[in-house]
């Protein structure tokens, strides 16, 4: 897969306020790539305006080899080859099975290949017990382990993950993170990843990003950039101090 994302001058303001400007960045594929800073930093920002969620002010975004003109053809057609899991992921009503077949079920895929597609994820995030639980009444661990499904379930080329561990136990943390692994691993999905915790970036990632008021202060390999910062501001993250 070619690189699957280019930014170049992509600048968004709320109001006047500008929140992110990124003069340059590539994201590899098969990679996964965390994205770090502190509140308000722009984390979330950049994550959205790479999934399509997000409409950029200026610059020029390429996503999956096409240059972003942000025509409603196009996005379909992009977004349809990336997923997202957020730290809240929302219910569809209905049955677990339900909400994993949701996507499969959208893109007019068969009823065999999606029930054998379905069967398989949930078996990997250890679900298949709840096929026919009410999807809604699962607990937060549950509940981030069936949106990790339905978000494979289409065979995403990118998959987004916002804070995907911040609101559940540490037990169905360390799960999560074992998929998000296997997944990378196993289908070569590049995966983008913002996260509070500095003990899973460094468990998981390859490259990480790290940003403070909307700009790239450093990005590199994991192990590097946790054990050799190049930048002041990144360090003083790292130890846990306030950042300005």
């Amino acid at each position: 897969m070619k690189t699957p994302f280019k930014l170049h001058n992509i600048i968004k303001r709320y109001g006047e306020r500008e929140v992110l400007h990124i003069d340059q960045l590539s994201i590899p594929a098969g990679k996964i790539y965390t994205i770090l800073g502190p509140n308000g930093s722009g984390k979330s920002t950049l994550l959205r305006i790479m999934a399509l969620l997000l409409v950029n002010d200026e610059g020029q975004l390429e996503v999956l080899g096409e240059k972003v003109t942000w025509e409603k053809r196009q996005l379909l057609k992009l977004r349809r080859q990336m997923s997202m899991v957020t730290q809240t992921s929302f219910m569809f009503q209905g049955s677990v099975y339900y909400n994993v077949a949701y996507g499969m079920r959208v893109r007019k895929i068969s009823s065999r290949k999606t029930r054998s597609r379905v069967g398989e994820l949930l078996e990997m995030v250890g679900m298949s017990a709840y096929r026919d639980a009410d999807a809604r009444t699962l607990s937060g661990g549950e509940r981030q382990k069936v949106a990790l499904a339905r978000a494979l379930a289409v065979n995403p080329r990118v998959l987004f993950l916002d804070e995907p561990t911040s609101n559940i136990d540490v037990a169905s943390a360390a799960e999560i993170e074992k998929y998000i692994r296997h997944i990378n691993q196993e289908q070569q999905t590049t995966i983008i990843m913002v996260t509070h915790n500095l003990f899973q970036a460094r468990r998981l990632a390859d490259e990480i990003l790290f940003i403070n008021e909307g700009r790239i202060i450093e990005q590199g390999p994991g192990d590097s950039l946790f054990t050799q910062p190049q930048d002041e501001r990144t360090a003083a993250f790292l130890r846990g101090e306030t950042v300005y």
